[in-house]
């Protein structure tokens, strides 16, 4: 019996569809279980970050239960301050939302009526030539759930999402390194594992560098928004610095919805046009310091992301995850790529994860 066996390029063009269709199942499978994936992610890039930071206790005879359960009280108290802060602005920001269209329309009324008139006169123009459209039609007007609905719907379904990636984050943290040594137990030689170790260490310690300096800085930028639109007199200033730092960390995206939300807020508060630019300014140059001087500064190029990549991974992970993948689609990517920079199979795609000048060899060879 003749077993069929492919030629060289068409087997190479199986395998690459084999992989195709793992990639398109996998990102499927992200998508239908976004709601178990999203907490599970989550505490998986904390547990990077707060792993190297509690290891020098536990070597010092602190149980590691004892050290998760003081990072998962941190975080209830930095998510419980947070949401206490933010909550009364942001619910009085969608009470207000009706009024807020009516006030912006008040507010650039001269530029809707210059608008208006050249609609109008465009119009008189299409009728005297005779290219107007005299068929009626219909408007059908659909009613959605408000803003507010939404906003309240969703509490239940985030408190538990928070709350399994604080469950979860305690049971990696409490595990301290016996991932680790399992893994390690899996190699073969000697040789193998002393290669692992040194991987998975140096994965960890950089992760977890990048992870507090990228927080830290976010933190700074969000007080440093903060305290400036609160010297000019912006009203909610807490809150707009807490958003100026949560936004920060979607590149580009963030620093767009960021600035036209507070641009909005001067425009609704100041009567004069001048004091109301100040807020946009303070803004901007505020992230242009961040983003041009700051960052680069403690980052380097280690950590430098291809631009492309970095834009089609937060379009990405936001349509499969919403606004959390948005959030973790950088910290994800940055990850991806410090991994794939110490596996020598992976370093052609750490090749183009990387931006100009980023790239390097692999530790292990």
């Amino acid at each position: 019996m003749t077993i069929y066996r492919p030629s060289g390029p068409l087997e190479r063009w199986q395998r690459i569809s084999t992989i195709g269709l793992f990639f398109l199942a996998f990102l499927a499978c992200l998508y239908v279980a976004r709601d178990v994936f999203v907490p599970v992610f989550g505490a998986i890039l904390l547990d990077f970050m707060f792993s190297p930071l509690i290891r020098p206790a536990i070597r010092y005879g602190i149980p590691g239960p004892i050290m998760a359960a003081l990072v998962i009280l941190l975080l209830l108290g930095i998510i419980g301050g947070a949401t206490m802060a933010v909550s009364q602005p942001a619910l009085d920001w969608v009470d207000r939302m009706p009024r807020i269209s009516r006030q912006l329309e008040h507010k650039f009324r001269p530029v809707r009526e210059s608008v208006e008139h050249v609609q109008k006169a465009s119009a008189e123009v299409m009728n005297i030539t005779g290219g107007g459209d005299k068929k009626s039609s219909k408007t059908v007007v659909t009613t959605n759930p408000g803003v507010m609905d939404r906003v309240v719907d969703s509490i239940p379904q985030v408190g538990i999402q928070i709350l399994m990636m604080l469950v979860l984050l305690y049971f990696l943290l409490a595990a301290g390194d016996m991932f680790k040594e399992k893994t390690v137990r899996l190699m073969p030689t000697f040789r193998d594992k002393r290669a692992v170790v040194r991987i998975l260490m140096t994965i960890e310690k950089e992760v977890s560098n990048y992870l507090v300096t990228i927080m830290l800085i976010n933190a700074g930028l969000g007080l440093t928004i903060g305290l400036g639109l609160y010297a000019i007199g912006l009203k909610n200033a807490v809150f707009w610095g807490i958003l100026a730092m949560g936004l920060n960390f979607i590149p580009y995206v963030g620093f767009l919805v960021g600035v036209t939300v507070v641009t909005i807020a001067a425009v609704l508060q100041f009567p004069d046009i001048t004091n109301a630019l100040m807020a946009p300014a303070v803004y901007s140059a505020s992230n242009f310091l961040e983003s041009s001087f700051i960052t680069p500064s403690m980052l380097g190029r280690r950590f430098t992301i291809n631009t492309v990549v970095m834009f089609l991974s937060i379009a990405l992970w936001t349509w499969l995850w919403g606004v959390p993948g948005a959030l973790m689609a950088v910290p994800l990517t940055v990850v991806l790529n410090v991994i794939c920079s110490h596996v020598p199979a992976l370093a052609p795609l750490h090749e183009y994860l990387s931006g100009k000048g980023g790239g390097r060899n692999p530790v292990i060879t």
